[in-house]
């Protein structure tokens, strides 16, 4: 993960922190509540050393939906890949994964997962075309790791 991204809360989020009734495990919670939306990566981790795998957990917020990432600039800064779709839950989560993963070499992904088509189907196959985009113009290993992520976030019920 880019230790430079600031990670914010979703409205998802935000919900899921005012209310007790979500299945949201210990650790999970305990990250999302130190995420602020002004913390870099970096800065959260330092903040959550205590926390067990915390990087992991941050990793699963953002599969989940519940955070997102933001430019570092702040504020007023332009809008990640994350916030400007308002599809379904699923191209969150995954251009949340690419920006996380590829940081500011997300856009070519993003722009892709923003046009695919609603069903998990069409989402599936978009995840391959960015798996052989990423692995062809920036790092095989990024590329099998948003693989992966993206599976495994396309899987879950949302």
């Amino acid at each position: 993960m880019d230790p430079h991204i600031v990670l914010a809360k979703t409205p998802q989020g935000v919900e899921v922190l005012s209310h007790r009734g979500h299945d949201l495990p210990r650790t999970l919670r305990h990250a999302l509540i130190l995420v602020d939306g002004r913390s870099t990566v970096d800065e959260l981790e330092k903040k959550g050393a205590i926390i067990p795998e915390f990087l992991a957990a941050l990793r699963e917020l953002i599969t989940r939906g519940l955070v997102a990432p933001r430019s570092a600039g702040g504020m007023g800064a332009a809008k990640s890949p994350a916030s400007r779709v308002a599809a379904s839950p699923y191209h969150r989560s995954l251009l949340g994964l690419a920006e996380s993963i590829l940081g500011e070499r997300s856009e070519k992904v993003a722009r892709k997962i923003e046009e695919a088509g609603p069903s998990r189907e069409e989402l599936a196959a978009v995840v391959d075309a960015c798996y052989k985009l990423i692995r062809l113009t920036i790092d095989e290993a990024k590329a099998e790791q948003f693989r992966e992520a993206a599976r495994e976030a396309l899987s879950r019920d949302v």
